[in-house]
């Protein structure tokens, strides 16, 4: 092998012995031989170190990383130190590639210098996935109307990596949190020059049962800080007003939609938390924007946040006389006290007369 591998596959290990030899014969009998192979071992309990080293023993292109347990995001950190490909390739230890996944993404990215390349994917759960990707054409993405479509996949392992895009522009994962490929999908696509498709099945995705993302438990409020992250990364590299709209609502939907799934014993402090996170400019995307957001996700958040229609009716009043300044984030608040007492309590008091 070169001493500059041309992609750098990175695995993060935890818990999935009876995954990974799949996993990994996909890797090491990829076409293009010209790859190293990055384990991290994020202290797993079962046998999965000792089948690493099985393969480690046969194929010099692996190299194994031991590390106290931190989750997904900070395994594939600590990754980021040893990669040495012009290319980078996350795949997930339970998961499995096609063999030639390496040799043609590699060489789309090579034609186009994309910062990334984007591929599809199978999901083995039987999930179609066919109209989903029927939102991406094949061609390359530019402008930011062209990449807005890129933003719906937010998963690292769909994509293949120019490794020097990934680590000047400190592309890591927020470690402590789930879903935490959306903060980097959102980084990564509005900084990238340019976005190459590879519109092929190259990666399938397992349902596993024993996996965090299968189920639904506390791990599901994590959504929250993570898109209060990426709406902190536009409002301070100033891409806010481009993709404001795109982002109120994706944040939006997955918030509700997420909510939907939790247990009753959980909604109600997911539900405290939609309330303290939920701001103004959120408020004024679901009153202004009916168009571009879901019917049940624009009425759940106002009635959610107005208490029914008489905290509608106060919203749509107070939008007209707060202002928020989108490129700076900074807030005016509402003169609440004289909204209430001249405004709100006299509706209040002819409705129930009525």
């Amino acid at each position: 092998m070169d001493n500059k591998p041309k992609i750098s596959v990175v695995i993060p290990v935890y818990n999935v012995e009876k995954y990974l030899r799949a996993c990994l014969d996909s890797i090491v009998d990829q076409t293009m031989w010209e790859i190293q192979i990055v384990c991290v071992n994020d202290s797993s309990p079962d046998n999965s170190r000792a089948v690493l080293q099985e393969y480690a023993d046969k194929d010099s292109r692996i190299v194994i990383i031991d590390k106290s347990n931190g989750g997904l995001s900070s395994a594939r950190n600590a990754a980021y130190p040893l990669i040495r490909g012009k290319y980078t390739l996350f795949v997930d230890s339970d998961d499995w590639i096609e063999i030639d996944t390496c040799e043609k993404t590699y060489k789309k990215s090579e034609e186009t210098g994309a910062s990334m390349t984007v591929f599809f994917h199978q999901d083995e759960g039987n999930r179609d996935t066919s109209a989903m990707y029927r939102q991406i054409t094949p061609d390359d993405k530019i402008t930011k109307e062209e990449k807005l479509s890129i933003l719906n996949f937010p998963t690292a392992w769909s994509k293949l990596w120019r490794t020097d895009f990934l680590l000047d522009n400190k592309l890591y994962f927020p470690e402590g949190f789930c879903y935490e490929d959306n903060l980097v999908n959102w980084q990564a696509v509005t900084l990238a020059d340019k976005i190459s498709v590879v519109p092929k099945r190259f990666y399938h995705y397992r349902c596993n049962p024993d996996a965090i993302t299968q189920t639904t438990g506390e791990h599901s409020m994590h959504l929250i800080p993570i898109y209060n992250k990426i709406g902190e990364f536009l409002l301070e590299s100033g891409y806010y007003a481009a993709y404001r709209d795109k982002f109120i609502s994706m944040k939006l939907e997955n918030w509700y939609w997420h909510y939907c799934q939790l247990s009753e014993y959980l909604k109600p402090r997911y539900k405290a938390m939609l309330r303290e996170h939920f701001n103004m400019d959120d408020r004024r995307f679901c009153n202004d924007s009916s168009e571009l957001l879901n019917k049940s996700v624009r009425e759940f958040f106002l009635l959610m946040i107005d208490g029914g229609h008489i905290g509608t009716l106060k919203y749509q009043i107070g939008t007209q006389l707060g202002t928020l300044k989108y490129q700076t984030g900074e807030v005016i608040k509402l003169p609440e006290r004289l909204l209430r007492r001249w405004v709100i309590k006299p509706i209040k008091k002819w409705l129930r007369a009525a």
